[in-house]
């Protein structure tokens, strides 16, 4: 209950007639009053009269379980201090920039420890070196960082304004006034115009729209395009859009708290002395887009952040990589290094100093500050020396790789921005780099979470083929080689063909099936040899003057059989354009259309374009246009659709003659037809649904039935009182349909393709190849998700099983994944895929690809259906790692008895909770594709953030709308889609592409290639400072332990900022292993990543160990040489600043040497940095001490005109070198990684052809459960059609009804009994026109009782 009484509301009440003015009680005691009252809120209390006033001020008033709200009270409203209408997602703003992102900053500790050893150097007695040298590093890259932070998060304050300064218009004191978004306020009334943005949560008053109705888009809260209905209270419609009445509604609500949940609204409207209940239907939620409806009207219920779109939008976080959370543990280790060497030095200091340094005070006095007495003395010396010794060795862990690695990363990020091969020049965008700091992740991502309609989709529907009366319409046919020609979007090209029938499965096998049927009788029009070559250009519909222009059709035939007037082809589009419930709109001279489901507007389109063209309805009418001729017909009933009944159906009357046309599932539908009729149509429709379904389609079937009169009056009348029942009016009605669905005459089928963007089987084929598992996580209906799982290839037909978890309550859900789990573990118990396995069923072929052979137990099985897909990776030769490495190589493999699971949003919730976690885990983690539908967008975080927690995997979030968003911020990696659905998704992500396919190449090739250089970067960084750090470790044996250097003070401040960064900066930005085509051919070369194999904590201490041994062998060799030495013409050699310049020199050449080797791919920059920085080191050495007259002036010289110098060059060289390239030579032969063998291919085989790259087929596998259509949408609004509710005088409404319910029922995977074959096909045909499948063999899973 509102914790709320008259005690705290301190108002001022105002003298109504002659009363007297009650003066306001003192603060404390209201609050006393209020604390006593909480305390005894359990006793009744005696009911109190309550005294009129005017609200004037109230103080703030908690209400933590309900919201009350008085519509156009803002004094009201104001107590509870609701959030306001304004957004912010920034992190940053101007006052608290620098405090919060220093601190952000220094979480890194590495810039906290260098800030620690700044303070150390400006203490003048332990420093033996400037603080300048930290001081500058730090610095800039605090600075560089800092620049970047604030440009990104001045992008997120410029959305914010954007929106935050949108104009809506609020109604004051009964007139309309246009007012900022950021500036309504809970309790406000807005009015709402066409197309435009929803600014707040509503509560729908009134609207243009008969009844009270409205129409919405929530593509940005579900992703669903289709259009949803609201419809508001009768009593508030009533006062349409007057503003005086609007302006005096006084109406309270009382609703619930914010929350998440986007389908679940619960509350009560108080209005003229009678109470309204309040559900989701009249709710019109931020973010939603009015459609097709003038105007409505609506109270704000919820604002800013509490609305539902921000409350499952989530925070924004400080995102960092593996790489850089493994550096932070890598630096403690450094550190505690330093202090053991550090340590180590004081002790041998002090023991120095007490034995031998006190008898050395007349050459090497004491300080001041030391003691006189020698253990004291020594004592003090050893702990200043220990802070020397700190600050000397600090570049061990040099500032500088932190600035290399921003530089590094921002460079690879223009890389990003700048790849062609990832423009989209349909919509002239390109890729985009939103963040500098991600990078190298993008090459270890191990779970891709996907949102499906306008990721995978471009979520239009269109007319691909039809079955008419045994005739197969939508293939062209080439007359020469009789095989079908395939159409993309990206181009025309021909599919199938002796050489590519393996890799173009789908076209070879509706090639073989048509020269099946010319064998049988050809039932397909044109399939014979002699029939002319089909033109691949598009028909011509424009003589039809209502033809979509963008509508396309390829094949000649169905046109011509509409011109000569073939009655099957009549009542095919006479039926399509008859039965349905898509509502008819003129909207700039220009008949559109409105559809519920974006299957059924397809559908009326194609027979609009073929010259039936809907023209308009009214609750008792409808009225198509037959090739010009207006034909009425008086609509008797609407059968509606239902999850249950998977069709819908329409009786209509014309000249006396009443039909039934029906359409649905091929499975409802078939059961109804008339039996023993048609025979010869049922089985060529079969076939053609078959056809159809093995290429990805969504088919859908027709049929019709006259009915007499006297029988339709008796069933009319029955159908009314089922309609006027009070219990179980859903089961009558069903009854009722059931009876009149009967004895149907059938017509054909349609075939709709979902339209994938172009290229996502093929990335989605490549992406699991490297590794990855990819998840679809969708607001989408589960039939609908199902169906893309199999378009794209995510789920296939040879997969063991489809689990479907849709239990709504909690021991439902338990039980079926209990029942899940048993049957992996028995599958897995009764068909093993292992190594030897695969390796026995599948042979090499001459292009290096790898074909499975079917056993003869399959080979029965092979049916003309089935998926053809040729994943052609590469021959054994090119395994990952070679043999040592093969078990691996089938563990994310495309392995024949893979699971897939679809979780329905309901069920997650259960799965979700902590009892089922870990059995729900279980279960997913050993199913190759799992598919989560009807989830929300928080969700979607959810699971991304299970994953992360329980797996400590990489994960990756795509998605393109604003249900996304929380997904995206969720992942380690947010990668956005600029599509159709706003920029929410782009926004908040840190990449960004214009189609899914250029996943792939941000994964396989800037992925790769950034965690591949990132690794080689940081383990030639660490070798080198080591190698450079530990010579002062060295020369403190021979030093007394007094933290004199090696080098010269400007070596030390300038080796890691000119000498040796420039070498290593163009090692990480330009760095190949392999080209970028190699890379997506071959996807197994991203495997590496997945276990951080190439930059580890054992990579770490490989570098750091060579780093001291080099260190180690730079000192000494030339220590050994030049003790006690002599120049020829007698010059004493053993100087100390000689030993530094000789060790100083051997050291640069020795990097020089050494990146030299470690680099793979050349390019101009490599050789100017590489070779430039050698000559630099000459160059500014005898700058310094020549021109500024440094300590050093003349040692180089005086080493360089020594033979001793090249000698000792020469001999550390090889002491250093040969080992390592000796090593490198064995470990290639004895186990060469795949790039390696890859790039040996490459010199060696340069003359000879490349090995075909893997290519998917461009069509999908499919279940043999065919309709898609008949799940596409929810029940149909046929009532509200025959009601006249949805009508105007003139018909024009929109088209979509709203309720979005779960779809009952569990789908069943692909039986593998083959389908009964043609009376005039024999076993043996069939099976020599099917192609060999490309799968490896499994058992029948019939014979298993899972």
């Amino acid at each position: 209950m509102c914790a709320r009484s008259e005690a705290v509301e301190l108002e001022v009440l105002g003298a109504e007639g002659g009363e007297a003015r009650v003066p306001p009680r003192p603060l404390r005691l209201s609050l006393l009053e209020l604390l006593g009252k909480l305390v005894r809120r359990d006793q009744p209390t005696a009911p109190r009269r309550r005294t009129r006033h005017n609200h004037r001020f109230r103080t703030f008033v908690s209400c933590e379980n309900e919201r009350r709200i008085k519509a156009n009270n803002r004094e009201y409203n104001a107590q509870f201090r609701y959030a306001n209408n304004y957004i912010k997602t920034s992190k940053y703003s101007i006052i608290t920039f620098l405090p919060l992102n220093l601190l952000e900053q220094f979480q890194r500790l590495a810039n906290f420890y260098f800030l620690c050893l700044l303070v150390l150097q400006l203490i003048p007695a332990i420093s033996s070196l400037t603080p300048i040298t930290t001081a500058i590093p730090l610095i800039g890259v605090l600075a560089l960082t800092a620049v970047k932070d604030a440009y990104d998060d001045f992008q997120r304050h410029q959305n914010d304004s954007q929106v935050n300064h949108r104009r809506a218009k609020t109604l004051r004191n009964g007139k309309l006034v246009e007012e900022k978004w950021a500036s309504v306020q809970v309790g406000d009334v807005i009015r709402l115009e066409n197309d435009q943005f929803v600014a707040a949560d509503i509560l729908l008053l009134s609207s243009s729209e008969p009844n009270g109705l409205c129409y919405i888009e929530t593509a940005e809260l579900d992703g669903e395009t289709n259009l949803k209905c609201r419809q508001c209270l009768l009593e508030t419609a009533a006062m349409g859009q007057d503003d005086a009445q609007l302006g005096a509604f006084d109406g309270e609500i009382v609703c619930e708290t914010p929350n998440n949940l986007l389908n679940k609204f619960d509350g009560t409207l108080s209005w003229r002395d009678q109470h309204f209940s309040l559900d989701n239907d009249k709710i019109l939620l931020r973010g939603c887009v009015l459609r097709n409806t003038s105007w409505c009207y609506g109270v704000v219920v919820f604002a800013g952040k509490d609305t539902k779109l921000m409350q499952n939008s989530g925070k924004t976080k400080f995102k960092r990589t593996s790489i850089d959370r493994l550096l932070n543990f890598l630096i403690i280790g450094i550190v505690l290094f330093l202090l053991s060497m550090c340590v180590f030095c004081t002790v041998a200091c002090g023991v120095w100093e007490w034995l031998v340094g006190r008898y050395f005070q007349v050459y090497l006095p004491w300080d001041t500050l030391v003691p006189a007495e020698p253990a004291s003395g020594a004592i003090v010396i050893a702990l200043l020396v220990f802070f020397s010794y700190a600050i000397v060795m600090n570049t061990v862990v040099p500032i500088s790789l932190y600035v290399s690695v921003e530089v590094i990363r921002f460079a690879q990020s223009f890389l990003i921005n700048w790849d062609e091969k990832m423009y989209y020049e349909k919509t002239g965008t390109a890729a985009k780099a939103r963040t500098t700091t991600l990078n190298e992740e993008l090459g270890q991502i191990q779970y891709v979470f996907s949102d499906k309609t306008g990721t995978l989709t471009q979520n239009i529907m269109t007319f691909n083929k039809c079955s008419i009366g045994g005739l197969c319409y939508g293939d062209i046919v080439d007359e020469n080689t009789g095989e079908t020609i395939e159409l993309t979007d990206r181009g025309r090209r021909r599919a199938g063909g002796a050489g590519g029938a393996a890799a173009r499965g789908a076209g070879g096998a509706r090639a073989r099936l048509l020269e099946l049927e010319h064998e049988q009788g050809r039932s397909t029009p044109g399939a014979t040899p002699h029939a002319h070559a089909h033109s691949t250009e598009p028909l011509d519909f424009s003589d039809n003057p209502e033809y979509e222009p963008e509508f396309k059709f390829f094949d000649a035939k169905l046109q011509k059989a509409v011109r000569r007037g073939d009655r099957n082809v009549y009542d095919f589009f006479r039926l399509l354009a008859l039965c349905h419930t898509v509502m008819p709109e003129q909207k700039n001279g220009r008949l559109e259309y409105q559809a519920q489901s974006p299957d059924e507007s397809a559908l009326v389109s194609a027979a609009r374009n073929f010259g039936f063209v809907f023209r308009e309805r009214s609750p008792n009418t409808i009225t198509i246009e037959v090739m010009g001729k207006t034909e009425v017909y008086e609509l008797l009933c609407i059968l509606d659709f239902n999850n249950v009944r998977k069709r819908m159906s329409v009786i209509l009357k014309k000249d006396g003659e009443i039909r039934l046309y029906t359409k649905g599932a091929d499975n409802v539908i078939y059961d109804r037809l008339k039996r023993s009729h048609q025979e010869e149509v049922r089985s060529k429709t079969q076939e053609h649904l078959n056809k159809f379904a093995g290429e990805g389609l969504r088919t859908l079937a027709l049929a019709w039935r006259p009915l007499e009169e006297r029988g339709f009056a008796e069933w009319k009348r029955r159908h009314q009182a089922a309609a006027l029942a009070l219990r179980d009016r859903d089961e009558r009605l069903d009854a009722i349909y059931e009876e009149i669905e009967t004895d149907l005459i059938l017509i054909g089928v349609t075939a709709i393709e979902d339209k994938l963007q172009d290229g996502v089987p093929e990335t989605i084929a490549n992406l699991s190849m490297a590794g990855i598992k990819i998840w679809v996580l969708t607001g989408d209906k589960q039939e609908t998700a199902i169906n893309i799982g199999y378009s794209c290839q995510l789920l296939t037909d040879d997969m063991a099983e489809v689990f479907v978890i849709d239990g709504v309550a909690h021991d439902d859900v338990d039980r079926q994944l209990a029942k899940c789990r048993d049957s992996i573990r028995v599958v897995n118990t009764f068909l093993p895929h292992g190594p030897s396995e695969a390796k026995g069923s599948r042979s090499e072929t001459a292009n290096g690809g790898a074909v499975a052979r079917p056993s003869p137990g399959r080979a029965a099985n092979v049916k003309l259906n089935a998926p053809a897909v040729s994943v052609v990776t590469f021959s054994n030769e090119y395994a990952s790692g070679g043999a040592a490495h093969a078990p691996d190589s089938h563990e994310h493999g495309d392995d024949s008895n893979g699971f897939a699971i679809v979780v329905n949003g309901h069920s997650l919730v259960h799965c979700l909770h902590p009892k089922l976690e870990e059995k729900f885990l279980d279960v997913v983690l050993h199913c190759r594709s799992v598919i989560c539908c009807r989830v929300t967008p928080l969700q979607k975080a959810m699971v991304v953030e299970l994953i992360k927690k329980s797996r400590k995997a990489v994960t990756l979030a795509i998605g393109d709308g604003a249900n996304d968003v929380s997904m995206i911020k969720a992942a380690h990696i947010g990668v956005g889609i600029s599509g159709q659905e706003g920029m929410q998704a782009v926004l908040a992500s840190d990449y960004s592409i214009a189609q899914f396919r250029f996943l792939q190449r941000l994964l396989l090739v800037h992925g790769r290639w950034s965690y591949y250089r990132m690794c080689k970067f940081l383990r030639y960084f660490f070798y080198k400072n080591f190698a450079f750090t530990v010579c002062h470790f060295w020369f403190a044996f021979f030093c007394g332990f007094s933290a004199q250097t090696v080098f010269d003070e400007m070596f030390i401040s300038v080796y890691n900022l000119f000498y040796t960064s420039l070498p290593v900066l163009a090692l990480g930005v330009f760095e190949q292993d392999v080209s970028d085509a190699t890379s997506l051919q071959f996807p197994k070369l991203y495997a590496p990543g997945h276990t951080s194999q190439l930059f580890n904590k054992t990579e770490f201490i490989k570098s750091t160990l060579h780093g001291c041994f080099t260190s180690l062998v730079l000192f000494l060799i030339p220590y050994g040489t030049y003790k006690d030495g002599l120049a020829p013409d007698g010059k004493i050699l053993s100087d100390h600043m000689l030993l530094g310049s000789v060790v100083a020199t051997i050291l640069i050449i020795d990097n020089t040497t050494q990146i030299a080797l470690d680099t793979t791919y050349w390019t101009v920059f490599n050789h100017i940095t590489i070779w430039g920085s050698l000559v630099s080191y000459f160059v500014l050495d005898y700058f310094y001490n020549y021109v500024i007259r440094g300590p050093y002036v003349g040692s180089l010289t005086v080493a360089l005109t020594q033979a001793t110098f090249w000698f000792t060059a020469v001999l550390t060289m090889m002491i250093l070198m040969v080992p390592v390239v000796s090593w490198r030579l064995a470990w290639s032969r004895r186990r060469p990684t795949l790039a390696e063998r890859l790039r040996a291919r490459t010199r060696w085989r340069r003359a000879a052809a490349a090995p075909a790259p893997r290519t998917p087929s461009a069509r999908r596998a499919r279940r043999s459960v065919r309709s898609g259509y008949a799940f596409a949408h929810q029940e149909g609004f046929g009532r509200l059609i025959t009601s006249g509710k949805i009508m105007r005088r003139i018909p024009h409404a929109d088209a979509a009804l709203s309720a979005l319910a779960s779809l009952p029922g569990k789908f069943h995977p692909r039986s593998s009994t083959p389908p009964p074959s043609p009376p005039s096909a024999s076993p043996s045909a069939s099976h020599s026109a099917s192609p060999p499948s490309p799968r490896a063999p499994k058992q029948d899973l019939d014979s298993v009782d899972l």
